[in-house]
């Protein structure tokens, strides 16, 4: 049975349980094809063990995965089958090198009591590496059901 979180369960300062991935080269890759983006940057480590893109020798993961992993941290925590995104807007502050670990969180910031059918939650979420550098931040407004 799906998890199906309503407006009425959310309250302001409520922490989603955080979300960690590993961003090996494999899962570069295959955001890579699902994305059709084969930037060399992301996709070519012979490549960027020369070129030094952003002072580093070694593959980035792409903005718009760090960008899923902080959505998905709405989506387990509500429920794919209830919660559903109105807007999201993200900002990446640092390249994610290849191999680190991604831990995404999430934060309850503004409840917007419109009406029944039109309610929406203001979320804050973060990507950070291990050593808690924040990689991208996002604000997300979720829909949740009555």
């Amino acid at each position: 049975m799906l998890k199906k979180t309503r407006y009425a369960q959310v309250q302001i300062g409520d922490e989603l349980p955080p979300v960690e991935q590993l961003v090996s080269q494999e899962v570069i890759d295959r955001y890579a094809v699902s994305s059709l983006d084969y930037n060399p940057v992301h996709t070519n480590v012979d490549w960027c063990t020369r070129a030094q893109v952003f002072g580093m020798p070694c593959t980035v993961g792409h903005g718009m995965f760090t960008q899923s992993l902080m959505a998905s941290v709405v989506l387990r925590a509500w429920g794919a089958g209830s919660a559903s995104f109105r807007t999201m807007e993200a900002k990446f502050t640092r390249p994610v090198p290849v191999n680190t670990v991604l831990r995404c969180t999430g934060k309850v910031k503004e409840l917007h009591p419109i009406g029944p059918g039109r309610n929406f939650v203001l979320v804050e979420l973060q990507a950070l590496d291990p050593a808690d550098n924040v990689m991208g931040v996002a604000t997300a407004t979720v829909h949740l059901p009555d």
